[in-house]
């Protein structure tokens, strides 16, 4: 019946045409049907088809890649015999916790762009067995923030800002689940097996550990079904299994679509994004089976070797232009890079930092290049100068030094930020106050409010605790960096 309809109309359509073959035909951007068809053959069609679609799922699916394989990293057991570090965070397991005792310094490269700040905690928790229950100590007026990150990507917090010094108890459910929420409870939606609970907890100095240590030693995680009877903490889970299956087919060039089949199997796409996933079938990427390599021709495998490369060069391109530049100003500034529509975006945030936070609790303002656009480096003297009344405003303000791959730097005095938390800073007379930037070391009277470079290449970021609403209406502009001539 259909065939007949569309038949009738184009017969239709024919006389129509004929009938007013004398006027001027409308102009049109399309391409005629047989010269469209010539510009390719079948198979580089098909190519061309795997390469678009392949770009698309590289953009559209990088974050959640990149927290696949960070989960793993996290939860990776030490290897026999080998002591925790102090300065590690990490939990090497899942459903146990994982606290730094120490600050990092330049020796642990464990996390890209960390901070002296704060002491991190860590847990990745399976929900396989269903919700879970976190708990918090009292923090009193000790500033604190819980980011939580699912495989999805998507960010929830609980923090002091949102929920007091002493929060109440968050239950954490997977989408789908269906049961019943005890009173008093707070609850947060996840989209995916695997969650990871980060709470960082500040610190005023090194003789401050011990307390953050009490109040890491707080943190509990329940199961639901426990919460209210035996309130037992959970017990350690079962490994994630390989981000690549054993024994793969699938070339090192294609891995990146291996990872991301088997990353799917673990999370829930959203609604709006479950038509796109259908299309990836066409290119070997399914949810419930992982990439089928070995069902695909060789025009889309290499349309898929094409796409696996651009589509990462569009994400690295986008990690360093995700925050724009202040107005008059260097440094840049995002404001919400979290559970994001936008696939390019979305790329961008997990091939250069795999999640991002709530703007409403933390601003990460950066600066790579001087006020003459010239990009940082240590061979140059630099000075950071806040006037009188326009220190940065936030609660808690610190900038942190970074080497070009986003890690600490081994300085003399073993200091990787500064700012308003732990040193004592020296203002000036009318109370402004200037940050000397430099590798080798300043004069004595300027030492107090050094903060050390590497040799090479650097950049810096500011964390803003808690940002005053001055600065998400774009009212204050942080100072540029200006070379010392």
């Amino acid at each position: 019946m259909r065939k007949t309809s569309l038949a009738v109309f184009a017969v239709i359509f024919t006389v129509a045409a004929h009938a007013q073959s004398n006027e001027a035909t409308p102009p049109t951007s399309l391409m005629k049907a047989p010269d469209a068809f010539a510009r390719m053959s079948a198979d580089q069609a098909r190519e061309s088809e795997a390469y678009t679609l392949g770009v698309q799922a590289v953009l559209w699916g990088m974050q959640w890649v990149k927290a696949g394989q960070s989960f793993r990293l996290f939860s990776r057991p030490l290897p026999g015999g080998q002591e925790r570090s102090p300065y590690d965070p990490l939990p090497h397991g899942v459903n146990v916790w994982g606290h730094a005792q120490r600050l990092l310094n330049s020796n642990t490269r464990l996390i890209e762009t960390p901070n002296t700040e704060t002491l991190y905690s860590i847990i990745l928790v399976d929900l396989k067995e269903g919700p879970v229950v976190i708990v918090h100590p009292d923090f009193g007026d000790r500033y604190f923030r819980t980011s939580i990150w699912d495989l999805h990507s998507d960010t929830h917090t609980i923090s002091q800002k949102q929920d007091g010094g002493k929060p109440s108890p968050y239950v954490v459910v997977p989408v789908g689940w269906s049961g019943e929420i005890p009173a008093g409870l707070k609850r947060i939606d996840v989209r995916s097996r695997y969650v990871q609970f980060a709470p960082h907890i500040a610190v005023t100095g090194q003789d401050d550990l011990a307390k953050v240590h009490v109040l890491q030693s707080g943190l509990k995680m329940i199961a639901l079904k426990d919460w209210g009877k035996t309130n037992a903490e959970l017990q350690p889970g079962q490994p994630m299994r390989p981000i690549r299956r054993p024994g793969t087919t699938t070339p090192d060039e294609l891995l990146f679509f291996e990872e991301l089949g088997e990353t799917l199997k673990d999370l829930t796409v959203r609604d709006d994004e479950t038509g796109f996933a259908r299309q990836l079938q066409a290119i070997g990427i399914t949810a419930k089976e992982g990439f089928q390599f070995d069902k695909l021709d060789a025009p889309t495998v290499a349309g898929l070797k094409r796409a696996v490369l651009d589509g990462q060069t569009l994400a690295a391109h986008k990690a360093r232009d995700l925050f724009p530049l202040q107005p008059g100003g260097t440094w840049a500034v995002g404001y919400d890079q979290t559970s994001l529509d936008n696939w390019l975006d979305r790329a961008g945030t997990g091939f250069g930092y795999v999640w991002g936070d709530l703007a409403s609790e933390i601003l990460f303002p950066q600066v790579r290049a001087d006020a003459a656009g010239q990009p940082l480096n240590g061979s140059n003297k630099y000075v950071l100068h806040f006037p009188p009344g326009q220190l940065p405003p936030a609660r808690y303000w610190r900038i942190s030094m970074y080497d070009i791959e986003g890690f600490f730097a081994n300085n003399p005095i073993n200091r990787y930020g500064i700012g308003n938390m732990a040193e004592k800073l020296e203002s000036e007379a009318d109370g402004g106050l200037t940050i000397a930037i430099q590798h080798d070391p300043p004069s004595k009277d300027k030492q107090a409010n050094w903060l050390p470079a590497p040799a090479e290449g650097f950049f810096m970021v500011m964390r803003l605790y808690q940002p005053e609403e001055r600065m998400y209406r774009g009212e204050y502009i942080v100072p540029s960096v200006q070379k010392v001539r």
